[in-house]
């Protein structure tokens, strides 16, 4: 639970009325982003079984699962490109760690 639905529920439990434009029961459902992202990640799960045994029995300590699963076996030519790309306000480590270290 977030912080702002702890708070939210902290103050219904106190009495004060709380009127998001949500019925109260729907306060701690996941959302239908994170609902798709859940059912999205078990489909890979499903269909990329054999390959996640295969990764775990023989191949793990060698190379990454991301490398293993994603780049060598689900993504194909410029998809594996996603694996390297930042996102839009993202630094990488290497940067936030200098950022932090100037301080």
């Amino acid at each position: 639970m977030s912080q702002t639905f702890q708070a939210l529920h902290g103050l219904v439990d106190k009495g004060v009325k709380v009127e998001l434009g949500i019925p109260y029961e729907l306060w701690d459902k996941p959302s239908a982003e994170i609902t798709n992202m859940k059912t999205q990640c078990e489909t890979l799960l499903e269909q990329q079984e054999s390959d996640i045994e295969n990764w775990y029995f023989n191949h793990q300590g060698k190379i990454p699962l991301k490398d293993y699963l994603c780049a060598q076996r689900v993504l194909e030519g410029n998809e594996v490109k996603c694996l390297t790309e930042q996102l839009k306000g993202e630094t990488s480590k290497r940067e936030h760690k200098k950022d932090t270290t100037e301080l």
